[in-house]
């Protein structure tokens, strides 16, 4: 198909634009709507000739201007596709088709309206149909039906035969229809607002009219249904064998064409491919200046369907119809003449100005805003710093202002805490003094890595919940901060404690506070902590405060302790955190020893190097050989869980030393300061040092497996951390603890002195009164000179110390300083509870019963024991304790069963009884809780993966408390029945 170089008026069809209506008139229009159902005509009236809605003049050249004018100017609620079908039935039945074809004509109620109004040009909006008229050119009228339905209107040409002449009708459609009735159909076109239908048109229509609505078996002769028919098959032949050729004008695609709406409707399907193909050619037409491209739409629905990820422009070429005529121009302009033109032409001149000025402007444009990002920029890192700095600042005064603050308060705090104590908290005040509060909050604030290896955290910061027997004096309440929320039984059994300790209505003189946060921070965390985190427990401590005196007094003291004095507005009854800090280290204590002349065990303190540890160890062992063990000690550490040893037997050259040693003082008769020789010595460290760069690491031992599992772990936790090295004593026969109090006005008082139980790890387990390791004067004589040491450095509150007794051969019993505990310690605690068992509250006087008692044993096994029946069993066993002898074993509650934790009390008339009833009460558990078989398979060497948590650590610690209690026991028991006999026969031979 050729086409005609001149362009017609189209755009493209990717434009929005509005097009231009055109006098051709697309066939295909005519079968756009669908079928509508017809009903019986209600009346018919004669058929206009000229005009059917809004007919202007009947002259030929009046109705050609007038539908141009028509065309040109569209009115309100006219569409396109209106315009088009009216257009097609006014040249139909202008050109004599009114005669015998059918034609059925649709209109909605606006259109109707227009189609009054233009009628009559006295009509308005409210017309009244039964008085409309349609007057055409022939003087035929025809009237609109009375009963007009807003709904819908259609006019009709059929087969009517009124006055022997056709008929054009006004079908009135209702609100029903029947069934039959609509399956009768006829094919519609809506009437757009003003068209002219010529005279030809008419003639054809009213030729036609009598062959509108034939029956099916009667339309074969009918003539428009047989041009209809036609016409659609010559669309469908135009779809099939149509080359769909359609052009590109000037980089815009022509788009009214029959051959273009053919090609859009064959390719519906993948339409968008197509179209970026079609916008690529506009690309490629445009940009070489291309006037006409024929464009192959056969070709370029192909290229489209490949869907290639990149189209080159030799594809795009092969798409092309005019191919000839195009290529030359595509080759023969270089990307310069695309961009500039032809040289030496105005336009070259010109579009070369512009490039160079829009370069300008582009390098002026960039060089501005690569200017003003650079000083925005530079602006906003000024401004952020100087912000920074501004709220550093701000914060740094705010925070210098407030530690001032508390600071003075602090300070006021201690001030009226030292007056309030000789006359309000001193126990030997009279009991009808003013009323107080002991705030007590048991809480470990030690270090992480500390809290992390004690194996049931939280349980061991509920050890002393027998603090609350302080409310003995009747001028005291106690509020006690618990670090988990305690069943009833737990308090029901602390209140019958209280009970039988002559406490009248105990429910009333304490108060249990757990923080509502304890559940949301980690099991690990310390209960100060907690606490501070937990505004409630806070606010209600503060009302049971109000209008009352108290203090606080904590657990192992921290940080944290001082802000939640502070947030109380209370003292505390503990030394400042730098001098708690620096004796509660096992170097620190080792200083206050030596400055109270109090005895310490051979060794070295203040180790921070791996290379100063290997060469004071070195020196050690090769200055005392006799000693066969030596301790290496974390200097913050809680009960000796940061401990290790190493035995000097794994040296290789330990046995010639000691030969060498004999032999210096065979030749020097006995003198034994040979061996100090400096030379000696020399030789001596050298094999040890030796040695022990081989040996130490791989044979010395760590006693708190479940927190190191390696000596090299342990070493590097003791370099980062600092410890001491001391010489195990060989012999020990006790470790006598004495419980100390300096008060806040100065005065140091002796409150117990204990002997301290240890298992096979020098793990503390409990307390023995009385103490019978050392004598009691010379004990409290070096008590009292470290009790001095630390009251010069500020000291207050309760601090226990420890020392080491032992047999040394040749000198007899000796007595070394082993640490400081500076804080209330569980000793002291369970001492306190058994004074007020025993009803015997003044301290200065000794306390007449003996007991034995454990901090906590722990046993996996309870956990699946009720309270009930655990204590049904004791009474079964005859397991209890007599209030009237003060004698037997009492079970202590820190936590429910199921966590398998308690406490346990032996009391009787001395320390070898106690003891056995202590074992006895181990017995007990091992034979009525668990597996009997399960306790004697413990293998308490087999540590690999100690877990204490787990169910075989938990019996591992069991087994190992149980012996270490027997072996005690059985010393006891031998030293009693020795001084037993001698006292016998000290007897019989005064009574000779």
């Amino acid at each position: 198909m050729v086409f005609a170089p001149a362009p017609p008026a189209s755009s493209s069809p990717r434009s929005n634009r509005p097009k231009p209506p055109t006098s051709s008139f697309d066939a295909s229009l005519l079968y756009a709507t669908e079928e509508v159902p017809t009903l019986p005509p209600v009346m018919a009236v004669p058929l206009p000739k000229t005009s059917l809605v809004g007919a202007g003049a009947t002259g030929g050249s009046r109705r050609g201007s007038s539908t141009r004018e028509s065309l040109r100017r569209r009115k309100k609620g006219a569409t396109k596709a209106s315009e088009a079908r009216i257009n097609f039935l006014n040249k139909k039945i202008n050109k004599g088709m009114h005669g015998s074809g059918a034609a059925a004509l649709t209109m909605n109620e606006q259109e109707y309206a227009i189609h009054m109004r233009q009628t009559h040009s006295a009509f308005s909006t409210k017309f009244e149909p039964s008085k409309t008229r349609l007057t055409g050119a022939n003087n035929s009228t025809f009237t609109s039906n009375s009963s007009y339905n807003p709904a819908s209107v259609r006019y009709d040409t059929k087969a009517l035969e009124v006055g022997g002449s056709s008929g054009f009708l006004n079908t009135v459609y209702g609100n029903r229809t029947r069934e039959k009735e609509r399956q009768q159909q006829m094919n519609t076109v809506e009437l757009s607002s003003q068209v002219t239908i010529d005279e030809s048109m008419q003639q054809t229509l009213a030729s036609k009219s009598t062959t509108s609505r034939l029956p099916k078996d009667e339309g074969a002769g009918n003539p428009l249904q047989k041009e209809i028919e036609q016409i659609r098959n010559y669309l469908d032949m135009l779809d099939q064998y149509s080359l769909h050729n359609f052009i590109i004008w000037k980089g815009s695609t022509v788009t009214n064409t029959p051959e273009f709406s053919s090609f859009k409707r064959k390719y519906d399907t993948f339409w968008g491919s197509v179209l970026s193909c079609i916008n690529l050619l506009e690309t490629l037409a445009r940009d070489y200046q291309i006037q006409l491209v024929v464009v192959d739409g056969a070709k370029c629905a192909e290229l489209a369907a490949c869907d290639a990820p990149g189209i080159t422009e030799e594809d795009l070429l092969e798409c092309i119809s005019n191919k000839d005529q195009v290529l030359p121009i595509v080759n023969s302009q270089s990307s310069d003449t695309i961009k500039f033109g032809t040289r030496g032409t105005k336009q070259f001149y010109r579009n070369c100005a512009v490039r160079i000025q829009s370069w300008v402007r582009m390098v002026l444009k960039v060089s501005w805003y690569e200017n003003e990002i650079r000083r925005r920029r530079a602006a906003c890192k000024i401004q952020t710093s100087w912000r920074r700095c501004s709220a550093e600042w701000r914060v740094r005064r705010m925070l210098v202002v407030r530690r001032a603050e508390q600071k003075k308060t602090w300070e006021r705090l201690g001030a009226d805490f030292v007056k309030d104590w000789s006359r309000v908290f001193d126990e030997a005040v009279d009991e009808d003094s003013q009323p107080h509060v002991i705030v007590h909050v048991p809480s470990l604030s030690l270090e992480e890595y500390l809290r992390l290896g004690i194996p049931r955290f939280p349980v061991a910061q509920n050890l002393q919940l027998h603090r609350l027997t302080d409310v003995k004096r009747a001028n005291v309440e106690v509020i006690y901060v618990a670090p988990f929320p305690m069943d009833d039984e737990i308090l029901d059994y602390m209140k019958k404690i209280l009970e039988i300790g002559g406490v009248e209505a105990p429910h009333s003189r304490f108060s249990v506070v757990v923080p509502e946060n304890v559940d949301v921070f980690p099991s690990h965390f310390p209960l100060t902590s907690v606490l501070q985190y937990s505004p409630h427990a806070l606010h209600r401590i503060r009302q049971m405060l109000r209008g009352k005196k108290g203090y606080l007094m904590p657990g192992y003291q921290g940080w944290q302790e001082k802000r939640v004095a502070l947030s109380l507005n209370i003292p505390v009854l503990a030394p400042k955190l730098e001098v708690f800090q620096r004796f509660a280290t096992r170097s620190g204590a080792k200083r206050c020893f030596m400055a109270a002349d109090v005895s310490v065990p051979v060794g070295a303190h203040d180790i921070y190097d791996e290379e100063d540890f290997v060469v004071a160890l070195c020196k050690l062992i090769s200055s005392n050989l006799d000693v066969k063990r030596w301790m290496f000690k974390i200097d913050v550490d809680y009960n000796n869980v940061g401990s290790a040893y190493f035995d000097v037997k794994h040296l290789g050259c330990y046995n010639a030393l000691l030969k060498e040693r004999e032999t210096l003082f065979n030749i020097h008769k006995g003198d034994t300061t040979v061996w100090m020789n400096p030379d000696v010595q020399l030789l001596a460290r050298a094999k040890v040092l030796k040695d022990l760069r081989k040996f130490l690491p791989v044979k010395a031992q760590c006693l708190g497996r479940e927190m190191f599992s390696s000596f090299r772990q342990f070493l590097q936790h003791f370099m980062r951390v600092g410890g001491v090295i001391e010489a195990d004593p060989i012999g020990v026969i006790g470790r006598p603890s004495v419980n100390m109090l300096i008060t806040p006005n100065g005065d140091v008082k002796i409150e117990s002195c204990v002997d301290i139980l240890v298992d096979d790890e020098s793990k503390t387990m409990g307390s023995v009164y009385p103490m019978k390791s050392v004598p009691r004067k010379a004990l409290g004589g070096a008590a009292n000179a470290v009790a001095e040491q630390l009251k010069q450095h500020g000291f207050v509150g309760h601090f226990s110390v420890n020392f080491i007794a032992y047999n040394s051969h040749g000198t007899g019993l000796r007595m070394l300083g082993a640490s400081i505990e500076p804080y209330f310690s569980n000793s002291a605690g369970l001492h306190n509870l058994m004074r007020f068992l025993c009803a015997e509250n003044d301290k200065k006087k000794a306390l007449s019963r003996s007991y034995a008692g454990i901090d906590a044993l722990y046993n996996p096994s309870l956990s699946s024991v009720q309270y009930g029946s655990f204590f049904k069993l004791c009474r079964m066993q005859a397991v209890s304790f007599d209030l009237e002898t003060l004698s037997g074993l009492m079970f202590l509650l820190f936590d429910s069963l199921a966590a398998g934790s308690l406490g346990c009390i032996a009391m009787g008339d001395h320390v070898a009884e106690s003891m056995e009833k202590l074992a006895a009460g181990f017995q007990f558990i091992k034979a009525n809780v668990g597996n009997p078989a399960a306790y004697n398979e413990v293998n308490l060497n087999d540590l690999d993966g100690f877990d204490a948590d787990q169910e075989g650590g938990g019996l591992i610690s069991f087994v190992r408390q149980l012996k270490s209690i027997e072996a005690e026991a059985a010393v006891k028991m031998a030293i009693y029945k020795e001084q037993k006999m001698k006292s016998l026969m000290k007897a019989a031979k005064v009574v000779i």
